[in-house]
């Protein structure tokens, strides 16, 4: 096969078959998809406004191809900082104050929620359809990185890149920066909280961040809309995702519009 030919080839099990060059790549674009666990949809956080996201970010997943997928989840020891029950009569919505790991004499204002994304629990997986279909992707379509954050029981994590401390940083923008990205299409759960803090610090590291507001839900329409008018001062850009997906059309979209 010459160089210059279009589509690049790769055998398959040395039977002669093909896999050609996607022409529906997303170059130099990533796809973020935090935090959508069990457990922040029907489990200990449930959440009746989270299943309406699912098919948009399955349609992000089954007609587009990109050059990265990063998978973030909760992934909470027992007794983290976060559990009400990890502090003797609290209940969920009360706030802590907590020291700084790496300063003592700083304090942060933490947020009480039920138990929630435990290792090795029902809750803490990945909702079955999107997981399904990242099962299918990683290792033929795309690379998918599963970001495990708040590890750490001392200090929570809303962020996919590190926690709310800055203490410790996750492999995600090393990794970002492996596979030439520039880009990231932000997804998920909650707009307010994981979605906000993963979309901010993207803006702070230099990434042109887009939201998918269809593809993202809080606990309430107000949250989230509070939540985006705070990203768009952030710089993040908010789409819909049929206005993204006219914004940003694939070859093949393209050609057949030329065809009309």
């Amino acid at each position: 096969m010459r160089p210059s030919t279009i589509s690049c080839t790769l055998a398959l099990g040395g039977l002669g078959s093909a896999i050609p060059y996607s022409n529906r790549l997303h170059k130099n674009t990533a796809l973020a998809i935090i935090d959508v666990q069990n457990d922040f949809i029907n489990g200990s956080l449930a959440n009746p406004r989270a299943p309406v996201i699912l098919p948009k970010i399955y349609q992000l997943l089954d007609n587009h191809e990109w050059p990265f997928i990063v998978a973030s989840q909760d992934w909470h020891p027992r007794g983290h900082v976060s559990f009400f029950s990890s502090h003797p009569g609290a209940v969920s919505g009360d706030s802590v104050n907590d020291s700084f790991v790496d300063t003592p004499t700083k304090i942060e204002t933490q947020m009480l929620y039920a138990d929630h994304c435990i290792p090795e629990t029902w809750g803490a997986q990945i909702e079955s359809g999107v997981q399904t279909r990242l099962h299918l992707i990683e290792g033929y379509r795309s690379p998918v990185n599963y970001i495990k954050k708040a590890q750490d029981h001392r200090v929570d994590s809303y962020s996919a890149f590190a926690d709310n401390q800055y203490h410790r940083f996750t492999t995600l923008h090393s990794e970002l920066g492996l596979h030439s990205i520039e880009t990231l299409i932000v997804t998920g759960l909650l707009t307010n909280a994981c979605v906000r803090g993963t979309s901010i610090d993207g803006i702070k590291l230099g990434y042109e961040v887009i939201l998918i507001e269809d593809a993202t839900e809080s606990t309430s329409a107000e949250d989230k809309e509070a939540a985006i008018k705070e990203l768009e001062g952030w710089g993040v850009q908010v789409m819909n995702l049929t206005t993204w997906e006219n914004a940003n059309p694939t070859p093949v979209k393209l050609r057949r519009r030329s065809e009309l």
